[in-house]
């Protein structure tokens, strides 16, 4: 009888083997029904809301970027334009829609950082409403004057301002072309008129017809109408030159020391989005944001591949919204 009994008990290396394929099998079990539970992403069209106008630098990558993550998931990426307020209205917009990942904003460094501090009331919270995804890109600005004004360098620009006191008018279509021309005339000492656009397209239009004076706008559109000889490019506002551009001197190299701004661009969803959701959005948008594609076609618009966590956005919100708040202080720019 023990004999029997011993042969019908298993050994403890057997014990463990059967263990350990009850444990597999359970696992199994639960992962299909979690699978089952989940809903695929993205189960129908999604909408990148823009806040910048058409044509622009911004408007194009995120244009190639949405058309390579429709062709990564088979559904449709649509690119959806809402301009006004420096970025909030496409803010707002999207912070109102559904926590689904199915609505998404092409976010930067003015609607999440520098907004807080150019406007008196917002109509969106940039911590609070959204869901961080990632970054996507930084891109150097260009400081771009009228064909007919008689400068061809920024100490000649900054002269001529000078000899003229309130007579130059310059314009900007983003937080980022304001702050940044803001900085540029205080730290220059000349004094310049504002002239607000809603896009970057009709400030530069009204740069080439000579009623505006100068402008701080992306580098894809200024570095172009340059080629064109339609305007003058006189520097850029990066640390270092662009090798796309590098004729082209940094606004410190060519006469203000420590001048620095450079723009970022970043994907968010509304807040209460299912952390699956941002992180599976994230993880599509980093796999074409590291691909040679993408930095090739950004190098063409002189930007920077800068994929990214959502927590790194967070980290990089939170440092930024304190450095423009310093940065609108210093440039003496009073809220709207």
């Amino acid at each position: 009888m023990l004999r029997a009994a011993s042969r019908c008990t298993p050994t403890p290396g057997r014990r463990t083997l059967l263990l350990a394929a009850a444990a597999a099998a359970a696992g199994a079990a639960v992962s299909r029904q979690a699978r089952a539970q989940a809903p695929a992403y993205p189960a129908r069209t999604v909408s990148i809301v823009v806040p910048f106008g058409p044509g622009n630098a911004y408007d194009m990558m995120v244009r190639f970027l949405a058309e390579r993550l429709q062709e990564a998931t088979g559904q449709p990426f649509i690119v959806e334009a809402r301009q006004g307020a420096l970025g909030g209205v496409a803010a707002s917009f999207v912070a109102r829609s559904a926590p689904d990942g199915h609505t998404l904003l092409l976010g930067a460094n003015s609607t999440h950082a520098a907004n807080v501090h150019l406007f008196k009331k917002l109509q969106y919270d940039p911590v609070a409403d959204f869901a961080p995804v990632t970054t996507l890109a930084t891109i150097p600005q260009v400081l771009v004057v009228s064909p007919g004004l008689k400068v061809n360098t920024l100490a000649e620009l900054v002269a001529l301002a000078r000899s003229q006191p309130g007579k130059l008018n310059y314009g900007s279509s983003s937080a980022t072309g304001r702050v940044a021309t803001e900085a540029l005339r205080q730290q220059a000492g000349i004094d310049a008129a504002h002239v607000p656009y809603k896009t970057s397209a009709q400030a530069i239009t009204d740069l080439i017809s000579g009623q505006l004076h100068f402008l701080v706008t992306d580098m894809a559109l200024g570095v172009a109408q340059a080629q064109a000889g339609k305007v003058k490019a006189l520097a850029i506002t990066s640390p270092r030159r662009v090798p796309a551009a590098a004729d082209l001197p940094t606004v410190a190299e060519a006469g203000l020391p420590g001048y620095e701004f450079t723009a970022w661009l970043a994907l968010f969803a509304p807040a209460k989005t299912p952390a699956a959701v941002v992180n599976r959005i994230a993880e599509l948008a980093n796999g074409i944001v590291r691909s040679p594609a993408m930095a090739d076609y950004l190098a063409r618009m002189y930007a920077l591949p800068f994929p990214g966590t959502p927590e790194s956005l967070r980290q990089l919100i939170e440092r930024d919204t304190a450095r423009w708040g310093l940065l609108v202080k210093a440039a003496g720019i009073e809220p709207e």
